[in-house]
C-alpha cells in the first residue's frame, strides 16, 4: 500500500512538473526585438547587443509559474540557469573575472559599486503616439540573504533623446528604481513573490571525547602536566553554519513557483512607463548586472508583445496631436529626419482646419439653462456665471453659429401674464450677452414658450422651479 501511494506521488508530481514549466530557448536578439517586442506603435531600428550570448534566449511559461506566459529573458548568468527546480540558493555562473570590473555610464549614475557581467539590448526607435510601455518581471538569487547590501543586482531600462537619459524600471506610481533593496518581502511586498525555501541552520560541534584512561603515578602526572604547559593546544572546530532547505518555508512558497524558477524572488509583473513625443527618435538600453561581485545570478523578464505607444490624453498638460501614420515614413526619422521636413505640404494646414473644426463643434455643444425666481426675470449671480461661460464660448464660434433663446415659466398666473414674463426673461439675457461680449449678438429667433413647454411636473416645488428658466441653444449658421 505504502509503495503505491508513493509511486501515485510521484506520477502526479511529475505531470504537474510538466505542465507548469519555464521553456529556455536560444534566440536570435535582432529578430525578437523587431518581431516579438514590437507591437502597436513602435518602430524599431537597428538592434545592438553586448555581453555573453548565453545570458539572452527567449522563454515561455505557464501562467501558474510567471506572470508573463511569453517573452525574452536578460540574466547576469545563463539565461537557461533562470529554469528549474529551485534547488540552489546561490545560482551563479560568471562570465568575467573578479579582477577585472566591467563599466557601464548610465548604471554607474544609479549605484556606485563595481559591475560585472553586464548584459545589454538597445535600439533606436519611433513612438506613434505620446506614451510608451512594456512589462517585465525581474528575479534574483539575492533574495533574501542580501536585502539591504551592497550586493544589490542592478537593472534598468533607460530611455534616450537628445537632451536627456531617465529610467523608467521604476516602482508603481513612484520615482523609486525597482532593485532588489527596493522590492523584496520587507519592502513595497506587494510587487513580490517569495520563491525562497533555504534557512540558515546551525551544526554544533560535538565535544571531543577522552579516550586516555591510563592511571599515572604521582611522578608521571608532575611530567605529563609539564609536557602539556609546553604542548599549543589544539583550537576546538567552531559550529558550522550552513543555508539548507526549511521545510517550513517550502510549504508557504507557490510550488509550481518552486519546482519551475531557480531565482529565490521576484516580482510580479510590472509595467515601465514613460511619457514621449510621438514621431520624434529615441533610444532604448535595457541592461542588467552583477553588483560588488559576480555571483548570485539575477534576471529581467521581458514580455512579447508588450513595447506598445498609444495616445494617453491623461499625461499632464497633455495636447493632442494629429495622426500622420498615414503620410509619414518614421523610418526616415531613425535616419535622422526631423518630423516637420517630412510632413506633405498642405497637410498640417489641412489637418489644423480639421482640429478647429471638431473644437468648434465640441463647443457648439455647450447649451445652457438659465434658471430664474418665481415670477422674476432677474439674473442671479450663479445664473450669470452660465452666461458668462456663453458668452465665452460664442466669441469662438460666432463666425459659424448664431444663438438661439427660448424663454418658459411655470403654470402659475395666467397664460397672457407668462408670456410676458418669458420675454422679459428672454430679453435679461439677451442684454447679458451684449454686456459681455461686447459685440453684435447674433440672436436667430426669440421665442417666448410660457408654460405651454414644461421640462418638468409643475404639481412639485421642484418641476416648477426647473420650468422658470430661458434655454440657450448654439444653431449653425
Amino acid at each position: 500500500m505504502k509503495g503505491l501511494l508513493s509511486l501515485i506521488l510521484a506520477i502526479f508530481f511529475s505531470v504537474n512538473f510538466c505542465e507548469a514549466q519555464i521553456r529556455i530557448t536560444p534566440t536570435n536578439i535582432d529578430d525578437w526585438i523587431k518581431k516579438n517586442f514590437s507591437g502597436q506603435g513602435v518602430i524599431i531600428g537597428k538592434v545592438k547587443h553586448s555581453g555573453n550570448q548565453l545570458s539572452m534566449a527567449s522563454f515561455t511559461s505557464s501562467t501558474n509559474v510567471l506572470q508573463i506566459p511569453k517573452g525574452l529573458i536578460l540574466s547576469t548568468g545563463t539565461a537557461q540557469g533562470s529554469s528549474g527546480v529551485n534547488n540552489q540558493y546561490n545560482r551563479t555562473r560568471a562570465f568575467g573575472d573578479m579582477k577585472f570590473p566591467e563599466t557601464d555610464a548610465d548604471i554607474s549614475k544609479i549605484i556606485p559599486e563595481k559591475l560585472y557581467d553586464i548584459s545589454i539590448i538597445e535600439f533606436d526607435f519611433v513612438p506613434l503616439a505620446n506614451s510608451l510601455q512594456f512589462t517585465y518581471q525581474f528575479g534574483s538569487d539575492e533574495y533574501p540573504e542580501y536585502v539591504g547590501t551592497v550586493y544589490n543586482d542592478v537593472f534598468a531600462f533607460f530611455i534616450s533623446d537628445d537632451t536627456s537619459v531617465k529610467n523608467i524600471a521604476l516602482i508603481p506610481s513612484s520615482s523609486t528604481p525597482v532593485s532588489i533593496n527596493t522590492v523584496n518581502h520587507k519592502t513595497n511586498s506587494e510587487f513580490f513573490l517569495d520563491n525562497n525555501v533555504f534557512s540558515e541552520t546551525v551544526i554544533k560541534r560535538q565535544i571531543p571525547l577522552t579516550t586516555n584512561t591510563r592511571k599515572r603515578g604521582f611522578l608521571g602526572s608532575i611530567l605529563y602536566g609539564i609536557k602539556s604547559f609546553f604542548t599549543p593546544k589544539q583550537i576546538e572546530a567552531a559550529d558550522r553554519v550552513i543555508i539548507r532547505p526549511d521545510p517550513t518555508l517550502l510549504k508557504k512558497v507557490n510550488q509550481s513557483l518552486y519546482r519551475n524558477l531557480q531565482y529565490d524572488g521576484i516580482t510580479k509583473k510590472l509595467v515601465a512607463q514613460a511619457y514621449v513625443e510621438p514621431y520624434k527618435k529615441y533610444h532604448l538600453k535595457i541592461v542588467i548586472a552583477d553588483v560588488s561581485d559576480n555571483i548570485y545570478d539575477s534576471g529581467v523578464f521581458i514580455e512579447d508583445g508588450s513595447l506598445t505607444s498609444k495616445k494617453d490624453a491623461l499625461q499632464p498638460g497633455f495636447v493632442n496631436y494629429p495622426d500622420y501614420s498615414k503620410v509619414v515614413d518614421p523610418l526616415l526619422i531613425l535616419e535622422g529626419k526631423k518630423l516637420e521636413d517630412i510632413i506633405p505640404l498642405g497637410f498640417r494646414e489641412n489637418q489644423l482646419a480639421q482640429e478647429r473644426r471638431a473644437e468648434i463643434e465640441k463647443l457648439a455643444e455647450a447649451n445652457e439653462i438659465i434658471y430664474f425666481d418665481f415670477d422674476k426675470s432677474d439674473i442671479t449671480s450663479i445664473e450669470l456665471n452660465k452666461i458668462k461661460r456663453i458668452a465665452e464660448i460664442y466669441s469662438k464660434i460666432k463666425d459659424e453659429y448664431n444663438i438661439r433663446i427660448a424663454g418658459h415659466t411655470d403654470s402659475v398666473g395666467a397664460l397672457d401674464y407668462n408670456f410676458d414674463l418669458s420675454k422679459r426673461r428672454n430679453q435679461a439675457v439677451i442684454e447679458a450677452l451684449k454686456e459681455l461680449i461686447k459685440d453684435e449678438v447674433k440672436i436667430l429667433s426669440s421665442t417666448e414658450k410660457a408654460y405651454l413647454q414644461p421640462a418638468a411636473d409643475n404639481k412639485t416645488d421642484d418641476g416648477r422651479m426647473r420650468n422658470r428658466r430661458v434655454e440657450i441653444i448654439f444653431v449653425k449658421k
